[in-house]
């Protein structure tokens, strides 16, 4: 089977991107090869780029598993998310959704995927 191995977000700015992911949500830097900052959760791997005049900026959405969003939402304000954490629609798997501080929509999930 297959399996996500990383996600890459093409950014204006690699570095707020990088705070943003490493500070909100406890991503850690590691090695890499290539213009990219690569970040890691410890499963999925986060490929920060700077962006270049033929390459597009963003990425549609991905999603996060995290603990607690009512810890997170002040977190994500202070480091220039451009959404507010909002509530999703009950008949979706995440359960809420923020957009970073590029726009990219990012779903949050308190009750992780169905597997």
């Amino acid at each position: 089977m297959a399996r996500i191995r990383h996600l890459a977000i093409v950014t204006e700015d690699r570095e707020k991107l990088v705070k943003f992911y490493t500070t909100a949500f406890g991503m850690k830097l590691v090695e890499g090869v290539g213009p990219a900052i690569y970040l890691t959760d410890g499963y999925i791997n986060l490929a920060i780029i700077q962006k270049r005049p033929h390459y597009k900026v963003g990425l549609y959405h991905f999603g996060i598993e995290i603990d607690n969003v009512e810890a997170l939402k002040p977190l994500c304000k202070e480091l220039g998310a451009t959404s507010e954490i909002q509530k999703r629609p009950a008949n979706r798997e995440a359960e809420y959704r923020v957009a970073d501080p590029d726009g990219n929509l990012i779903d949050l999930s308190q009750h992780g995927w169905p597997t």
